[in-house]
């Protein structure tokens, strides 16, 4: 929940030339936030934006001397990150599209619905705070850059930054270490990358001490250090700093000796050593997963098992297919495996019930004889960064079942229609054997497939009676005024979308429009979507005709199965039809 305190102080731009409709909203406003600015038409509001630091703008399109679209583009220009709600009672395409070009964090049909707005505004005033919060703990991290010896290393043990004093006491530049393991030489008993230290410092306490390092010219430098964990909102550790001062006068020539001692160990020793701490910082590192020669864990490390909250005796000798749960992924896995090739994929897990994202890569371990004697998986948690892919995506996918919605409303039929065909096609891609992506992809951009009909006059649109032949070459344009609307888009759905629109009225025997595509040269999205809206267009009352009860639509769709619809897909209506009827009654019009 956003801070109260925190939201008075934000500056809100509100753009509306309706005076009455703006007072009341911004006498609304006032109740939340200290400093609202109302501007009557874009060129005033962008005359404003320049003078003041305005956190949130929330604009209507329709607007004199300067449009909302226009103003919108120029304060991107300005500020890319300024967070813009867009409202409007306008229900143009090419709006929507321009707005999603644009990045608009959020697009509100009129009239306004106050509970829906307050939930967008409270939505995007906490990625405010919480960039705000980043930027202070940034200023916080330089101001320690600036005043002592610091090296930073992220979690992986890799140097990231030291600073100038740094560079002035070694010699060393950022250039000459970054990306070197930290791994300055104790000169007391324990040393920095010791397993005591590491679990202090992975509980989130600190450890000083002093240390020895060696400059550019060979000459040796005495440091009294701290090492202490930097964490994230959520607690995790996301890197170290080692704050040191230099303290070479006072340590003397003794303690400098004993770490010369030190480095002459012996070869096969420190040898060992060294291959045993790259061991540990690799399993401190990364989640490690290892698979005998036939596919059964053989170890999990203390990363993964964190992960899922489960213990290591959950996974010991499990099969790894069992684990995936997923035969398609499992199969992509085995086949580079077993021919000794590197694999990367990113694998989706439910632990307690929470979706985490793991990028793995997945290498054979060979003998000395360059045998395979098994198998390593090393990966990272990456499940904020889909998270955020995943918010992208479903912004996206409001905006199209929006666009979508128009284009069924100038027909005079239901959003819902949109929302059912959508789960149709989704529910069918996944039976038909599309994968977990691809059916999604259909999900979001089948509400799509007659987007068209806002190039078609209402005269056709909405008459009650059987269209002339003329009327109907009208009608059909409608597939390719949808297509042309995205095809150049290079967003995969609007480009799925143009597939959509231009292909559902294709036909499995090649007399359907607009091109005359016969059997698989129809794109899966479109043979799915046809079955999918046929079948919602025929169970629902419209304009010119009454509903169908079941055994009708069953025994039509039966019928033109190998001549309108691909078979399979009829078939797998047909098994499907208690949750395609369950769909239905939840989306009812």
């Amino acid at each position: 929940m956003v801070n109260k305190e925190f939201l008075k102080r934000l500056n809100i731009l509100y753009v509306e030339d309706e005076f009455e409709a703006a007072t009341k909203l911004v006498k609304f406003l006032n109740r939340v936030f200290n400093n609202v600015y109302l501007c009557l038409n874009g060129q005033e509001a962008l005359d404003t934006f320049s003078k003041k630091s305005i956190d949130l703008v929330i604009s209507d399109i329709n607007m004199p001397i300067v449009d909302g679209l226009r103003m919108s583009e120029k304060i991107k220009e300005i500020n890319s990150n300024t967070p813009i709600i867009l409202t409007t009672a306008r229900t143009e395409t090419q709006c929507l599209i321009k707005a999603i070009e644009l990045n608009i964090d959020s697009y509100l049909l009129k009239p306004i619905e106050l509970d829906i707005l307050i939930e967008k505004i409270y939505a995007i005033c906490e990625k405010i705070e919480a960039l705000e919060s980043k930027k202070i703990l940034k200023q916080y991290k330089e101001a320690i850059d600036e005043s002592t010896i610091v090296v930073k290393f992220n979690i992986e043990g890799k140097i990231t930054f030291v600073n100038s004093q740094y560079e002035k006491v070694t010699g060393f530049s950022l250039e000459d270490v970054k990306d070197k393991i930290f791994n300055f030489n104790s000169i007391e008993k324990s040393s920095i990358l010791s397993s005591d230290i590491l679990k202090l410092l992975e509980s989130k306490k600190f450890w000083k001490g002093k240390h020895s390092c060696k400059g550019k010219n060979h000459k040796k430098y005495v440091l009294n250090s701290t090492v202490i964990p930097i964490r994230d909102s959520n607690e995790k550790i996301i890197e170290f700093i080692c704050i040191s001062n230099d303290v070479t006068d006072d340590e003397g020539l003794t303690k400098l000796l004993k770490v010369e001692l030190e480095e002459f160990k012996d070869t096969l020793v420190s040898k060992s050593h060294l291959l045993n701490e790259y061991k540990r910082c690799l399993d401190n590192s990364s989640i490690l997963i290892n698979l005998d020669r036939n596919f059964r864990i053989s170890n999990v490390n203390s990363r993964f098992l964190k992960l899922s909250n489960l213990s290591i005796n959950a996974y010991l000798g499990k099969s790894f297919d069992e684990v995936l749960n997923d035969e398609e992924i499992y199969g992509e896995i085995f086949d580079s495996l077993v021919n000794k090739n590197i694999k990367q994929k990113v694998i989706k897990f439910l632990f307690k019930g929470k979706e985490k994202y793991i990028d793995f890569t997945f290498s054979p371990v060979f003998n000395e004889e360059s045998e395979v004697f098994e198998y390593l998986a090393v990966g990272n948690d990456v499940s904020k960064i889909i998270e955020l892919q995943l918010e992208i995506e479903k912004t996206q996918k409001d905006l199209i079942l929006t666009l979508g919605s128009i284009g069924e409303s100038r027909s005079k039929e239901t959003a819902n229609h949109v929302r059912r065909v959508a789960l149709y096609s989704y529910l069918l891609a996944k039976e038909y054997g599309l994968s977990e992506d691809e059916a999604t992809l259909l999900k979001m951009a089948s509400p799509m497939h007659d987007i068209g009909k806002v190039g078609i006059p209402d005269y056709i649109l909405n008459k009650p009676d059987k269209l002339t032949q003329e009327e109907f070459e009208i009608m059909k344009s409608h597939t390719t005024i949808g297509f042309n609307m995205f095809k150049n888009s290079e967003r995969r759905i609007l480009k799925s979308s143009s597939i959509v629109a231009h292909e559902h009225h294709e036909k499995w025997d090649g007399t359907g429009y607009p091109n005359n595509l016969k059997g698989k040269e129809i794109h899966v999205f479109g043979r799915i979507t046809a079955v999918a809206d046929v079948f919602d267009a025929l169970s629902s009352k419209r304009c010119y005709k009454k509903s169908w009860d079941l055994e009708e639509i069953k025994e039509y769709m039966r019928e033109k199965a190998g001549k309108e619809f691909e078979p399979k897909l009829v078939d797998l209506l047909f098994k499907n039809m208690n949750k395609i009827v369950e769909i239905r009654n939840k989306y009812k019009d």
